[in-house]
């Protein structure tokens, strides 16, 4: 019998956030006859855990590290320790990528975000093809040179390139190798049938109260500010009307550390304006959760008031749970949302904006359900996990004998 080929995953998150849930997805979909996967975490942390939860082979500890250059996270000049630090750390990076490549007896490495330059670097002297992940897009920066690098990195670096969506896979050169793979959900875990009572049993709240949620926690790119902002000027319409933002919230500290933070100060910001307008009873911060497809079905409507481009993954989610969705109008939720179909497409930071849109859709029950059925049925078509996983499988099979 032929031995599985080796699949060497190399992942930068620390949480648990949508770049790893989509590689769990992914491997766990894998036809572990054909592929032996094995995941180095630069962190150790809590997507370490879930993937080893998942019975999934997990190195930690190799010290290589990753320079990330997206819309969601860069190194800007207001930081020059990180940025030296990052480019310090960057050839070091090289030779270990090489080194555990070769220790492992990998055939091919998948590297999990566009912040791998250095792995992919490592995997070439290695002499072990690589796939390319781009789950964000590249940050403009100040003059666009570290832009320009990094598009040049993964055109000549990446055997395969697959982007999320077509927003992602527009800002690379163009190339043959490029490949479009919607990322996906898995609908035995992500149930529209699956009770809502739970989440309002939770919350404290009665049949008649409208839950609006927001996936994606305190996160400056996410738009938690213009989504706590939206709240009062969609109570003047709907005064039973709840948010709910799930995901990591910052802890407030004091001393020169909280006061220099930029999350820090949005997130002081935010409460601020909650107490100012007598909102502490109606948004729910939740915290981070392992219950999403429950949270989902308990909620009216997503929300995703992003201020950057960036593929959603709770917008396919609210798709697979037959929820309709209000998002921001940029690259991205542009091509998840289809227009007054499926949910609502509003401009970026626009509070006014997105509250007429929530209002407009939680006013009509019945608009809403159309477009919640509308979404699942897209959801279906576009995001299922046995035929998404397969077209990525397919990639690896261009590149493994």
């Amino acid at each position: 019998m032929t031995e599985p080929c080796r699949i060497l995953y190399i992942h930068h998150g620390y949480g648990i956030g949508g770049a790893t849930l989509s590689l769990l997805y992914l491997i766990q979909q894998l036809d572990h006859s054909r592929y032996d996967p094995t995941v180095v975490c630069i962190y150790d942390g809590p997507a370490a855990q879930r993937l080893r939860e998942a019975n999934i082979r997990v190195v930690t500890g190799t010290g290589i590290d990753h320079f990330g250059h997206t819309c969601l996270a860069w190194y800007s000049l207001r930081r020059p320790d990180m940025l030296l630090h990052k480019t310090i750390r960057f050839c070091p990076s090289i030779l270990r990528t090489e080194r555990i490549i070769r220790e492992l007896k990998a055939d091919l490495v998948h590297l999990n975000t566009s912040g791998l330059p250095a792995s992919a670097i490592g995997a070439k002297r290695a002499g072990v093809p690589v796939v390319w992940h781009i789950r964000e897009p590249l940050h403009h920066g100040y003059l666009g040179l570290r832009r320009a690098l990094f598009r040049r990195a993964i055109h000549r670096y990446a055997d395969r390139v697959i982007a999320i969506c077509q927003d992602n896979a527009r800002q690379l050169i163009p190339s043959n190798r490029i490949r479009v793979i919607y990322n996906f959900v898995d609908f035995a875990l992500f149930d529209h049938r699956l009770s809502g009572a739970p989440l309002r049993r939770e919350l404290g709240l009665g049949p008649s109260a409208q839950i609006v949620l927001m996936l994606g926690g305190v996160a400056i790119p996410k738009g938690t500010w213009p989504f706590v902002q939206a709240l009062p000027l969609v109570r003047r319409h709907l005064p039973d009307v709840h948010f709910v933002i799930a995901g990591s919230v910052p802890e407030i500290e004091a001393g020169w550390r909280g006061r220099l933070s930029r999350l820090q100060v949005y997130y002081r910001h935010i409460r601020q304006f909650i107490t100012a307008h007598d909102l502490e009873g109606c948004v729910h911060f939740v915290g981070v959760r392992q219950d999403v497809p429950q949270l989902l079905a308990g909620c009216d409507l997503l929300a995703f008031p992003s201020v950057v481009p960036h593929f959603a993954r709770p917008v396919i989610e609210a798709g697979a749970m037959a929820k309709p969705v209000v998002a921001s109008n940029l690259g991205g939720p542009d091509e998840l949302v289809v227009h007054g179909e499926t949910g609502l497409l509003v401009p970026h930071s626009d509070p006014s904006a997105l509250s007429e849109a929530i209002v407009d859709i939680l006013s009509h029950p019945k608009k809403a359900q159309a477009m919640g059925e509308a979404g699942y049925e897209r959801a279906r078509r576009l995001y299922d996990a046995a035929t998404n996983a397969a077209q990525t499988f397919a990639v690896y099979e261009e590149l493994l004998p």
